[in-house]
């Protein structure tokens, strides 16, 4: 049996959770998430929890529901009756991505412009690239505009560095192109460079672990835990990709201290977040933006382009500022849709508020 600190609770958790201990409610950890339920993990164990009533009719979106990771206060009314998700608790970061595309103004929809929690309270994201066809700088830097608006930190594994000749040369060309990242070259299938991997597994720590099908998740977690814990996929030669090998995200608990959570394989990786996170990941950019000429250079035609005078020298690669370019176009979509939802959902809040209050109309 674990310990709530063995899941990553502590003095800031307890100092939150001390309104809801007043109404008699019980800590607990989402350790699955489930078609019409959750299994939660808690001091006496781990059960099968459903959303109360008030908490569901609350959620303005589904970004409010309980995700993998979370934090929760539940309540038994009778010994023998069923856990009921009563609150969630504030999380400490949140790793989203956009939620599937929908079109027009009908924000009732799946998707529409919404947040979809991947995994909640994760202090490290490990992001796994296979040093195959899935090694591409443009694919990293999507994730990692993903993890960075999160609030977690992220670490790089390249993985297979058994199949990849020149795999000493990736790990150089990701350092410089993401100085602030740690990156690791391992090869999980031989269970090579795991010792480096291990050093970041402690007691209250939680791991997330993302990347697309077939680079390696469930090999990696087999060989951090030493067995065969999780199934794994097989490679089509073709393209190198993989099947989706873990179908739901699911917490796993390591005896040498720290949480684990393994997501299934992202094949569409949809950007969701702030301007100013996706700059820090192209800040060598974003810093030669502001010795161009004109403050709206486009980086095209415009005389004394700085990111052009960059590219020509061979200090910039032009794919890295199509990337970068390409991503802040798309966020800018995304936070749009998401302003135009948010005053629908105020709208939808105010209609609320008159039918049970004398609120009157705005001009």
């Amino acid at each position: 049996m674990y310990s709530l600190h063995d899941l990553g609770w502590n003095e800031a958790w307890e100092s939150t959770f001390q309104l809801y201990k007043d109404k008699g409610y019980i800590p607990a950890r989402i350790s699955k998430e489930m078609k019409n339920s959750y299994s939660v993990i808690m001091e006496s164990g781990e059960a099968n929890a459903r959303l109360s009533d008030l908490l569901w009719k609350a959620a303005k979106n589904r970004s409010m529901l309980p995700a993998i990771g979370d934090w929760v206060a539940l309540q038994q009314k009778h010994i023998g009756d069923p856990y009921q998700i009563m609150e969630v608790l504030p999380r400490k970061s949140c790793f989203s991505r956009k939620a599937k595309n929908t079109f027009g103004r009908n924000f009732t929809k799946p998707g529409s412009s919404d947040e979809q929690v991947l995994s909640a309270n994760v202090d490290i994201v490990f992001l796994v690239i296979a040093l195959d066809a899935d090694y591409k700088l443009g694919k990293i830097e999507r994730y990692l505009s993903l993890i960075n608006e999160s609030g977690a930190k992220t670490v790089l594994i390249l993985n297979k560095a058994d199949i990849c000749g020149d795999y000493e040369d990736k790990v150089e060309e990701a350092k410089a192109h993401y100085p602030q990242v740690p990156v690791h070259a391992i090869s999980a299938i031989d269970e090579w460079g795991i010792a480096a991997i291990l050093s970041y597994l402690k007691t209250g720590i939680t791991i997330s672990l993302i990347g697309s099908s077939g680079v390696g998740k469930s090999t990696l977690i087999n060989a951090i835990v030493g067995a065969e814990l999780l199934a794994v996929g097989e490679i089509r030669r073709a393209d190198s990709r993989g099947r989706h090998t873990t179908a739901v995200r699911e917490m796993v608990i390591l005896s040498q201290g720290g949480v684990l959570i393994d997501n299934p394989g992202l094949r569409d990786i949809k950007i969701f977040g702030s301007e100013e996170n996706l700059e820090d990941i192209f800040r060598d950019i974003v810093n030669l933006e502001k010795q161009c000429r004109f403050s709206d250079c486009h980086h095209d035609t415009e005389p004394g382009c700085a990111v052009k005078a960059a590219i020509q020298k061979g200090e910039i690669d032009a794919e890295r500022l199509e990337s970068y370019q390409t991503l802040k176009k798309e966020l800018a979509q995304v936070n749009k849709r998401r302003e135009q939802r948010k005053k629908h959902e105020d709208i939808l809040i105010y209609k609320e508020k008159r039918r049970g209050y004398n609120i009157p109309q705005p001009y």
